[in-house]
């Protein structure tokens, strides 16, 4: 009787440190767990942020594009009729590129965004560079301008290839009109040359910290 009642303690105290141990195991792994959740989510909002600021940084190709095709028209009085491959600018609208290289797998019909990307003969567009000083720091960004025409040359009129050239344009047919598009076979054009605006797609491309990269796209009237 005497044995029993001196070995109970040891019994009890075998059953505490078992139960002890089972629950600094567990604590141990809701800290761990704990961790990690707040390193992803801290994870996933930087990488939101970064992504949202490369976003607002493609602004400033719209802007440098917008003034390019600005300065050229205001320099030429009137509209930029044949591709500048040097200044990122397209008098067509090259609709076999794929302009944010995710809708094929091969990288023949994308654009050349940067000066290591692989040659592209099936679309043959290479993009111009945002000066640095319109970036954030850590951003660059590139863009293409396409005219939203079938060929170079004057809508409505043949290019050096003999091709009619036919352009999609913002028309307005009078002052009180609704505005309005006609279509050709291949894309809209106005029906009156005189009260039209041309068409020009501005897609840029921006990269930033953290492997972030985005795609912007806005279509100009001019």
């Amino acid at each position: 009787m005497n044995l029993h009642d001196r070995n109970q303690p040891r019994v009890q105290r075998g059953i505490v440190l078992f139960t002890v141990l089972i629950a600094l195991v567990v604590l141990s792994l809701a800290s761990v767990a704990l961790v990690r959740s707040i390193d992803t989510g801290t994870t996933i909002a930087g990488n939101l942020a970064f992504r949202q600021a490369a976003t607002q940084a493609g602004d400033a190709g719209t802007e440098a594009a917008l003034a390019w095709i600005q300065g050229q028209i205001a320099a030429n009085g009137g509209i930029v009729l044949h591709t500048s491959k040097a200044s990122g600018y397209y008098a067509t609208s090259r609709s076999g590129c794929d302009l944010t290289g995710g809708l094929t797998a091969s990288t023949a019909d994308n654009v050349r965004w940067e000066a290591g990307d692989p040659d592209n003969p099936d679309c043959n567009m290479v993009a111009a560079a945002v000066a640095d000083n319109l970036l954030p720091p850590g951003y660059t960004a590139t863009y293409v301008i396409n005219r939203m025409c079938n060929a170079d040359g004057p809508p409505n009129g043949t290019s050096p290839g003999g091709v009619t050239v036919a352009c999609e344009m913002y028309t307005r047919t009078s002052a009180a009109a609704e505005d309005g598009r006609s279509m050709t076979n291949v894309g809209y054009h106005a029906t009156n040359a005189q009260s039209s605006q041309l068409l020009y797609r501005v897609t840029t491309r921006v990269a930033g910290p953290n492997n972030a990269v985005s795609h912007v796209q806005v279509v100009l009237a001019n």
